[in-house]
């Protein structure tokens, strides 16, 4: 039997703190080949540091769903094994979810978020946690505008939810009172980040030489 994506110790980290790196979840050349596809579609040179800062400035995201490439990244068995791992099934859906190329800051072209959110809904506790995933297209330290978390705050969002006056405003309140928690994940290309859906998330500035490249895959239980 082929050894699985996370260990015992990966799935006690991913329970404490929310989050797990995969490494090599898909190989070098499959990283390789959904990088290239994300710079043709972005229109942007990965070797001409003028095409990374359109006029007028654009989001980071890139609205790429289909190619071929991403799809065999969506596909990799070992990209499954490990959203299977955490989900406790093997009966997955994949979503059809989009990509990003986030660049260096320079005068100009500061980074504009997507700062520490949560893709999910905050008025239904009962509703359980998703897993999502970010894949590395290229490699990716710290500062090169790494997914960035709040490693653990999974366990204590509802009670922090239920801590706030009524009038707060949720979103806005954990980018001020979480900023200094917020931890950046670095990995190298073809590592995949899964996290729990209700860990405060987002991008980071990238304060590098190359833009960060990836692509977002999130599984979720399929309907009995």
């Amino acid at each position: 039997m082929s050894k699985k994506p996370l260990s015992a110790q990966d799935l006690a980290f991913w329970e404490e703190n929310g989050y797990v790196v995969v490494p090599r979840a898909v190989p070098p050349e499959n990283a390789l080949a959904a990088e290239r596809a994300v710079w043709e579609f972005a229109g942007m040179d990965s070797d001409d540091p003028e095409t990374w800062y359109p006029d007028p400035p654009k989001g980071i995201m890139k609205e790429i769903y289909q190619h071929q490439a991403l799809w065999d990244n969506r596909q990799y068995p070992r990209v499954h094994e490990a959203f299977s791992q955490s989900h406790k099934t093997h009966k997955l859906l994949v979503s059809h979810d989009r990509a990003s190329i986030n660049p260096p800051e320079r005068p100009g072209f500061e980074f504009k978020g997507p700062w520490l959110h949560w893709d999910r809904e905050l008025d239904h506790p009962g509703q359980g946690p998703g897993v999502q995933g970010i894949l590395y297209l290229n490699d990716t330290p710290d500062n090169q505008g790494a997914f960035t978390c709040v490693p653990g705050f999974h366990l204590k969002l509802w009670q922090w939810m239920d801590g706030l006056p009524e009038d707060a405003k949720p979103r806005e309140l954990v980018r001020e009172e979480c900023h200094d928690e917020a931890f950046s994940v670095a990995g190298e290309a073809g590592d995949l980040v899964i996290w729990n859906s209700d860990l405060p998330h987002g991008s980071s500035p990238n304060s590098g030489t190359r833009p960060r490249v990836s692509q977002y895959i999130t599984m979720y239980p399929a309907p009995e």
